[in-house]
Formats: structure tokens, C-alpha cells, sequence
């Protein structure tokens, strides 16, 4: 059976009170240690900013670490409604003339009109080509009606690329089919074999024969397949969908409407330019972090100074770069103001483009003292697993797990510590109780004795 307990009852005092700020000293240590932990783990909250700043900042290394990366070109199409076009960084620079002689077009035909979706159309079986894939379905009771037969066609699991749909004029309902892709290649054919014995002619199921070649073609097509055809620079290139590639190195041209056009394609200076401003941005956003974290949570941190000090040893190493004239980033309109702010001049780096690419180009992307693929290698170690940044975290963790092990610990302590303290006091309320007990009956004692003198 529990027992009531009621600490303080015997002698008067507020035990609870007592132990609750006895308790309270006794859990210092804890608190100092929980502070301290709170101050690690903004530590390492600050490292995970200043980590994504460094992230962001070998993003813009690695838009110009590399020659490849200033092979950048667009296509303009002179008229975009003859073909449209997009390029690749395996483009080279050049004027054509274009000519889309046809446009690629698929196979699609119907079937007479039938009065509505439920009709029997007949029964045996199909064999329907795409090309030189077939499958074979097996048109019975079940599925003879010209919606049974589409849905038999759309739902084959041997399908090779044909859709059926039902299309419902004023004259009838008509199944239509037409190949899913483009081209010669993916021409539609339809063999039947009629339950009726007769498998060529317009009764039962061989009203859905189409056989051009073999002369079973019961209605003109509504589009008969056919590739794209165009001319660059006179000569002849076809294909089996509008969309043509390999005719010019690194550039697709999407087929539109026939007709002629011109296709130029340049070198994009504009995303060039647009990278190196966005290097530019990606170094301001780090140098600003690294003061914000050397003003807040990192203070006196070693890991900041670290980052500058090889930041700047390669900006400003002026060294001879392989592949270009220039070997400081001013040299090409990159420059860095007294309060460690990097700007962009625009003009200076589309007059050196204009005139001397190869050297602007080596003097980010080269791999013998190239700015951004030497940033780029530096960033790149930082974030490794074992870089400078997740070593430093690394060591925050360990330190933040050693903490809670501490407190884990310490409150195991203070269990017992506060078992001890109230131990103590019952003992204490105990003893004060006997005496208050002895006091009483003494004063009872003595006040009897006064009344008998008297």
C-alpha cells in the first residue's frame, strides 16, 4: 500500500522547496554544459551556411574551369515558322541556307462508317505492322465490336507503337489507327485473316486490311507516312521525324512548315558573360559570409582566415597562365576594390572576347594556372568528406555527442543526489519531531510541578 508522504510535516519547514533549490545549484554543471552545446551547434549551424556559400561558389568555377565551358553557341532561325533550331557546345560558328523540302508524317487511316461504337464489325484475327515489328490479336465474340477492336489494339501488351481511337461523324462511326511515330520506318500495315473466308474484301473484319503494296487499300489514307526532307546548302538530308540532327555538327532543326530560311549559328557571349558576373556574385556572397561568421559565431576562427588567405593566394599569384597574354583577372575587366568586392566591367570583357578569346578563354579555363580551375580545386577540397569545412564540423559533432554523454550522465547524478537530499531531510524531519515531541511533554512536566507548588 502507497504511502502519503508530507515532507516538512514533523519540523515545519518547506522541504520541497529546499531540495527544489538545492536541486537547482546541484544542476549548474548541467546548465554550463547545455550552454555550451546551444554555442557549438550555432557553430556548426554557421559552418552549414558557410558551406552552401562555398558550394555556390564552385558552382560558378565550374561554369568556366573548363575550355569547354566558353564553347557555348545559339542558332537563330530567320524565320521561325519554315524551322527552329538549338545548338550544342559541339557547334561551330557559321551561316546555312535551309530549305524543308517535306515535313515527316505518319501513317493514319479509318475504316467505312459503321452506325455507332457497338457494332459488329466481324470476327478473326490481325496481324498489324509498324515497320518491321508486328503483333497479332485475336478478334472473337468477346471483342468484335469496333470499340471491342480498340480497345484490343490500345490495350495489347505486344502493341509496337499503333493507336486506335473511334471518331463519330454525320455518316457513321469510324475506327481510326495511325502509327504513333513518323516516317517510312514506322509505316502502318494490316493483314487479316476474316472468319469469313475472304480476306481481302470490305465485309466482316478484312474491312480493316490496309495493304498499299498489295494493292488492299479500300479508302485513300487520311496521312500516308512519309520522313522530312530538307536541303542545307543544297544538299539533301531526310528523316524519319522533324526533328533533324547529325546534318550539322552540334545543331538540331526542328522542321516547321516548308518553305526556306537562313540558320545562323554564333558564339553565346552573353552566357559567357553571364558566368563570369555570376562568379563574380558567387565570391561577393563568400567574402560577405566569411565577415558576417567572423562577426558572429566563428569569431576568432582559424577555418575563415584559411579559406581567404588561399582565395587570395591564387587571385593574386600573377603568374605566366598557359594559352593567354594576360595574368591577372583586371587584365580582362575582373576586379577586386579596396574593401575586397569583386566587379565585372562588361564592356572591356566583350572588346576582349571580340578580340582575343583564346586568351580569355585560358585565363579562367586553363588547367596550367587557369583562375577558375584552380578556384574550382580549391572549393572542390574544402567540400571533400575530409575537406577543411567537414573536418572542422566533424570535430563540432564529436564535441557536441561528448557534451550529451556528460549531461546524460549528470542527470543519472541527480537522481540520487536528490534521493540523498530528501533522505537527509526526513531524517531531519524526524528527529526535530521527536524533539518538538520531548519539548511539549517537558513543558508539561514543569508547568504540572508549577501548579502543585502552588
Amino acid at each position: 500500500m502507497a504511502t502519503i508522504q508530507a515532507p516538512g510535516i514533523g519540523s515545519g519547514l518547506d522541504v520541497n522547496d529546499i531540495v527544489t533549490k538545492l536541486m537547482e545549484i546541484e544542476r549548474q554543471p548541467i546548465e554550463s554544459l547545455t550552454t555550451k552545446k546551444s554555442f557549438i551547434n550555432a557553430q556548426i549551424s554557421a559552418y552549414g551556411s558557410l558551406k552552401s556559400k562555398v558550394a555556390d561558389f564552385q558552382t560558378a568555377m565550374d561554369n568556366l574551369s573548363s575550355p569547354e565551358k566558353f564553347q557555348v553557341y545559339q542558332g537563330s532561325s530567320g524565320d521561325e515558322s519554315v524551322f527552329t533550331t538549338s545548338v550544342t557546345s559541339n557547334a561551330v560558328a557559321g551561316n546555312y541556307n535551309i530549305e524543308v523540302v517535306s515535313l515527316a508524317e505518319r501513317d493514319k487511316i479509318a475504316t467505312k462508317g459503321y452506325t455507332d461504337s457497338n457494332t459488329a464489325v466481324g470476327e478473326g484475327t490481325l496481324n498489324i505492322s509498324i515497320g518491321s515489328e508486328s503483333f497479332e490479336l485475336t478478334i472473337d465474340s468477346s471483342n468484335n465490336t469496333l470499340a471491342g477492336i480498340r480497345d484490343a489494339i490500345n490495350n495489347s501488351a505486344d502493341n509496337t507503337g499503333v493507336s486506335a481511337t473511334i471518331v463519330t461523324g454525320d455518316d457513321g462511326a469510324r475506327l481510326v489507327l495511325s502509327s504513333e511515330e513518323t516516317g517510312v520506318d514506322n509505316a502502318l500495315r494490316i493483314n487479316v485473316t476474316d472468319s469469313d473466308g475472304n480476306n481481302t474484301d470490305e465485309t466482316g473484319l478484312s474491312a480493316l486490311a490496309y495493304n498499299p503494296e498489295g494493292g488492299v487499300e479500300f479508302r485513300a489514307a487520311i496521312s500516308t507516312a512519309q520522313n522530312a526532307q530538307i536541303r542545307v546548302d543544297g544538299f539533301n538530308v531526310t528523316s524519319n521525324t522533324n526533328t533533324i540532327t547529325g546534318a550539322i555538327d552540334g545543331v538540331t532543326i526542328n522542321a516547321a512548315s516548308m518553305g526556306s530560311s537562313t540558320l545562323n549559328v554564333t558564339r553565346d557571349d552573353e552566357q559567357i558573360l553571364e558566368s563570369v558576373e555570376a562568379f563574380a556574385t558567387a565570391f561577393n556572397a563568400l567574402r560577405s559570409e566569411i565577415n558576417k561568421q567572423r562577426d558572429g559565431q566563428l569569431e576568432a576562427d582559424s577555418t575563415l582566415l584559411t579559406l581567404e588567405r588561399q582565395i587570395f593566394d591564387v587571385l593574386n599569384a600573377g603568374s605566366s597562365i598557359e594559352g593567354s597574354s594576360f595574368s591577372y583577372l583586371i587584365e580582362a575587366g575582373v576586379s577586386i576594390d579596396k574593401n575586397g568586392v569583386m566587379a565585372v566591367d562588361s564592356d572591356r570583357i566583350t572588346d576582349i572576347m571580340n578580340t582575343d578569346f583564346d586568351s580569355f578563354t585560358s585565363l579562367f579555363a586553363s588547367e596550367n594556372g587557369g583562375f577558375a580551375a584552380k578556384l574550382s580545386t580549391l572549393a572542390d577540397g574544402w567540400l571533400n568528406d575530409n575537406g577543411l569545412i567537414d573536418s572542422r564540423e566533424d570535430g563540432l559533432k564529436t564535441q557536441v555527442e561528448g557534451i550529451d554523454d556528460q549531461i546524460l550522465r549528470l542527470e543519472d547524478r541527480m537522481i540520487s543526489v536528490e534521493e540523498r537530499i530528501r533522505a537527509q531531510f526526513t531524517a531531519l524531519d524526524t528527529l526535530v519531531s521527536s524533539l518538538n515531541n520531548t519539548s511539549n511533554f517537558l513543558t508539561q512536566q514543569l508547568a504540572s510541578l508549577n501548579n502543585s507548588n502552588n
